[in-house]
């Protein structure tokens, strides 16, 4: 897929998802969670990627299982440094100490596609605060 058409379709997805509402396990256009985003815009690029691990995910996981988002995420793609960030990059954060806990999805080389609990779909700039809480990247596209 050429860039601009990269772009053009990314641009369609930003405004499809955005101000979906945040949805514990959302796997669908109704309410999404961090992991359910990914699953769908990747999808929409003829990307696949795990939708879980088989068990069920309580909303407080991350105190049961600290390492367990950050486990499926390193299974796919390839690590990449904050330098070689471009669109279509999956990016993750350690919103608490030392625990990987959200992520998105680059859509250009300083904003990326993210859903935080009781907010929407929303789109951010990799500001100060992101910046502070970037914990890797991953690429999962050629």
């Amino acid at each position: 897929m050429k860039e601009e058409d990269i772009d053009k379709k990314v641009e369609e997805i930003v405004n499809k998802y955005r101000n979906i509402p945040y949805k514990h396990n959302g796997r669908s256009l109704t309410g999404l969670d961090c992991l359910g985003l990914l699953i769908s815009v990747y999808r929409e690029f003829g990307i696949e990627i795990p939708s879980d691990d088989g068990s069920y995910i309580s909303e407080e996981w991350y105190k049961e299982d600290p390492d367990r988002y950050l486990k499926g995420i390193l299974n796919i793609g390839e690590a990449i440094d904050f330098e070689q960030l471009q669109t279509l990059d999956l990016v993750y954060f350690e919103l608490l100490d030392g625990v990987v806990t959200h992520s998105g999805i680059m859509i250009n080389d300083h904003e990326f596609i993210h859903i935080l609990q009781r907010r929407n779909v929303e789109v951010s700039r990799f500001n100060r605060f992101w910046r502070k809480k970037f914990a890797g990247a991953r690429r999962l596209t050629e």
